[in-house]
């Protein structure tokens, strides 16, 4: 395979996508390599990996791809811009870009993007057990505060003590056990919180090389539960098999949530909008609506291109994960909404003590 430096595809596409960065341009690189070769598109898990061993922190990554033995200039580009989306903040995306031919002549591309909504300082990859750890995010859009929350293997998720002036969110933590600890950082933006900035720093262990080839890094327990089920029953299996994992009892099914988290994903599918609010109002205000008043209430929001890749990233993420295992909790509704390219777009409504 051949990967030209300066190809004129890849210029033209940097300029439709947006900046170029580093750690998405060697990501896709690597995606390419396999493309090439015929091999199937890498688990986002594998991806995100690979993603975070390049230094590149942004959260949600997205990959496309195209294939063929004349890339046209013009219809790649269209198709790309449909793909980007009329309606994306391109001023905050980034972009990474591989070109290369295989040995038949069959042109291939690869861009990852990701929306920059924050600037990671530096960050140790590399600490012992006990070390202080300094988190220092800038953020680029307009927010009112903010979290950083911490997850080791085998613990639950924690919120850090954290500082926000209104433009840097800054935590400290001490990793208090060898291996991998998960660092997120979450801002409450306009659409509500959000997760801006993930990292792994790994104590007194050697991180693991990026593999690409490899499969199902971060199964969550329940993918396989209720398989052929309606989407909505089986992601509510889901959470089940996840919260009894954690030794915690399964949330009771509520038809009034339901309804809430329906709509709101409906909304998002159709907007293909990711957020907590897309002009129908943050959750607890769509839960007054609906005549609720819980005692406490949280929301899971993702996108994926199934229930179970989505339950997946949603147990992945430290944030969402602390909304799954939520003791305050103790019902749930669940929407699943799919797009006309048939991505799921997936709502968790959590409740405690609801009248």
């Amino acid at each position: 395979m051949e990967v030209a430096q300066l190809d004129p595809l890849e210029r033209a596409v940097l300029e439709t996508c947006g900046p170029a960065d580093a750690g998405l341009r060697d990501t896709a690189r690597a995606i390419l390599e396999r493309k090439v070769r015929g091999l199937p598109m890498p688990e986002l898990d594998a991806i995100e990996a690979a993603q975070r061993a390049a230094g590149e922190p942004h959260p949600w990554p997205r990959v496309w791809a195209a294939s063929a033995h004349s890339l046209d200039r013009d219809a790649t580009l269209a198709r790309l811009d449909s793909w980007l989306g009329a309606g994306r903040p391109g001023g905050l995306r980034r972009c990474g870009v591989a070109v290369g031919t295989a040995a038949d002549g069959t042109r291939s591309l690869v861009v990852m993007a990701v929306d920059v909504l924050a600037d990671l300082a530096p960050l140790p990859t590399r600490v012992r057990t006990g070390q202080w750890v300094t988190v220092e995010a800038r953020l680029r859009q307009r927010a009112s505060g903010g979290r950083v929350v911490v997850m080791a293997a085998g613990e639950a998720p924690r919120t850090v003590p954290s500082w926000f002036d209104g433009a840097t969110l800054r935590a400290r933590f001490a990793v208090d056990r060898p291996g991998a600890t998960a660092v997120q950082v979450v801002a409450d933006l306009a659409t509500g919180p959000r997760p801006v900035l993930e990292a792994i720093v790994f104590a007194d262990v050697e991180p693991p090389p990026p593999e690409l080839d490899q499969r199902d890094l971060r199964v969550a327990p329940g993918e396989d539960a209720a398989v052929g089920a309606r989407d909505d029953d089986r992601l509510t299996s889901m959470i089940a098999a996840a919260r009894v994992t954690a030794g915690l009892r399964p949330l009771a099914r509520d038809a009034r949530l339901d309804a809430v988290a329906r709509d709101h994903a409906a909304r998002m599918a159709m907007a293909r909008e990711l957020a907590h609010d897309v002009g129908d109002g943050d959750p607890l205000e769509r839960l007054h609506v609906a005549g609720l008043d819980p005692r406490s209430a949280g929301e899971n929001v993702a996108h994926a291109a199934t229930v179970p890749l989505a339950h997946r990233a949603l147990w992945a993420s430290p944030s969402h994960r602390a909304n799954l295992l939520g003791r305050e909790y103790d019902r749930v509704g669940v929407g699943v909404a799919r797009d006309t390219h048939g991505d799921v777009w997936v709502v968790e409504t959590f409740a405690g003590g609801v009248r």
